[in-house]
């Protein structure tokens, strides 16, 4: 596991497109930390530390089946910024409560194989922390996220917070 995290975080930094030279991953990873751990506190969150720096909360055990890299699974997802603004989701209904629906858009589990670089390290490491057909929140540090890169939608040096369930490992 220590190796898969530390490989994802190498390849996301060096993934990253705008000031690498300025960007420090280490200094950020403490203010991310210390954003994530305030957010935590104001709203009275009580919340496991994964050596990652991922802060998250177990909601409903599986059946102790957990996934490793290189499986397919597929979950149920929900991607929140920390002022409340609903990102993506897998969840139509939610997608359409929220205003960002997409109408060609198929709204399914999202079947993927941990360990692709398709997917941010945050994500891939927090489906990994759950067992099947368990659900959980993550908080995410910006430096397993979109980094000082940001998106459309996430802001540089973004935290982010997820709702998974880990409907199925697939293979």
């Amino acid at each position: 596991m220590k190796k898969f995290v530390l490989g994802l975080l190498a390849v996301s930094i060096f993934a990253c497109k705008s000031d690498f030279e300025d960007y420090d991953p280490i200094k950020q990873l403490e203010l991310d930390t210390q954003r994530i751990d305030e957010f935590l506190d104001a709203n009275e969150i009580d919340a496991q530390i994964d050596e990652s720096g991922i802060r998250y909360v177990i909601l409903d055990k599986g059946n102790g089946q957990y996934p490793i890299e290189g499986q397919v699974v597929a979950v149920d997802y929900e991607l929140w910024r920390f002022t409340g603004d609903l990102v993506d989701t897998s969840k139509e209904l939610l997608a359409i409560s929220e205003g960002i629906h997409t109408p060609q858009r198929e709204y399914v589990p999202l079947e993927f194989e941990l360990g692709a670089v398709n997917y941010i390290p945050g994500f891939q490491l927090s489906v990994m922390l759950l067992d099947e057909n368990g659900e959980g929140d993550f908080y995410v540090p910006s430096v397993l996220a979109y980094k000082n890169a940001g998106t459309q939608n996430v802001g540089a040096n973004e935290n982010l917070y997820m709702k998974i369930r880990l409907v199925e490992i697939v293979d």
